[in-house]
Formats: C-alpha cells, sequence, structure tokens
C-alpha cells in the first residue's frame, strides 16, 4: 500500500505535499500553480537552487513505480485575509540502503527567522514515522552556514566530507 502524504503544520509553518501535477504548474502555469496552492507564490520562488531540471527530476522521482522522493513546499500564514505565502520546500530521498537524504532550500527574505530550522525538524519527525527509516543524511558546503547551524540545532553530527568535492557529511540517527 503506497505511504499517503498529509500536510504537517509546525508551530509557525505549514508543510504541504508536493505532487508531480504541483510541479508540473510550478514549470509552465505560474498564475494556476498559486491558485492550486491557495497561496501567494513570491516573484523571487523558486529558490535558486530548484531549477527547472531540479523540478523535472523530482517528477520523474515521485511518479516511478518505487516512489523514492517525498517533498513538501513550505507556507507562512498570514492574518486573514492574506493568502500564506510560500517561502520554501524540502524533502527527502530514498537510498537503497535505507538511507533517507534530507535536502531543504528558503528564499533569501526568509533566511535568520528559524523556519528552516522548524520545517527540518518537522520533516524529520514525520520521515522517521511515516518512512521507517534510522538514518537521515544532509550533504551541504562548509561556507553555507546557515544550512550546517539549521543541522546543528536539528542534532544532526557531522560525519566528514560528502559525496561531491567541497561538501560536507552530517548524519541523524533514529533512536527510538
Amino acid at each position: 500500500m503506497p505511504l499517503s502524504l498529509h500536510p504537517i503544520n509546525t508551530e509557525r509553518l505549514y508543510l504541504l505535499p508536493a505532487t508531480s501535477e504541483l510541479y508540473l504548474l510550478e514549470l509552465h502555469d505560474r498564475q494556476a500553480f498559486a491558485s492550486a496552492l491557495n497561496a501567494h507564490v513570491p516573484e523571487e520562488w523558486p529558490p535558486i537552487q530548484i531549477t527547472p531540471e531540479v523540478i523535472e527530476d523530482f517528477i520523474g522521482r515521485i511518479q516511478a513505480k518505487n516512489r523514492k522522493l517525498w517533498n513538501f513546499y513550505w507556507f507562512l500564514p498570514q492574518e486573514s485575509p492574506e493568502q500564506p505565502v510560500l517561502i520554501g520546500s524540502g524533502g527527502f530521498l530514498a537510498h537503497e540502503n535505507g538511507t533517507l537524504e534530507i535536502g531543504y532550500s528558503l528564499l533569501d527574505a526568509y533566511q535568520g527567522r528559524g523556519y528552516a530550522t522548524e520545517a527540518v525538524q518537522s520533516m524529520t519527525r514525520w520521515a522517521f514515522s511515516s518512512l521507517k527509516s534510522n538514518s537521515i543524511v544532509a550533504y551541504t558546503y562548509l561556507h553555507l552556514k546557515a544550512s550546517v547551524r539549521v543541522l546543528e540545532k536539528n542534532g544532526f553530527i557531522l560525519k566528514g566530507e560528502g559525496p561531491e568535492e567541497g561538501t560536507i557529511a552530517y548524519e541523524f540517527l533514529n533512536k527510538n
């Protein structure tokens, strides 16, 4: 039975599961994308790391028979009647050995406020309970201090060099 994804509410954020349909709208019809999300999509969207090629890869992985990718869009609720604002995204890629790799990105205007830390914490909890993994890895660059801080605040431990030149690896083990 396939895993069903449900939205995640955190103290300040709302995380909506990404679908191939939403990704297609994101690629081809920004207005319909915003309408489907019932949210404001800032002009700066998507974050620089999320290129059309990355989105196409996400679509392929979501649609694969043996799904290996689970992502969420991150929203910052606004006071009524304003729509929530799309501020970031993140998710997991499953490796053959059962390890999950987490990735995330946040629009520049929302960095430094703890949103990524909060989203990663709730996504990590979700992954351990829903995907039944015992280990989550993350790869970043040493010069991306905010990303390193997000991982360390969430209990990830530096493990050494990452798989790509210049990257470092972090790991979080499920102790439950």
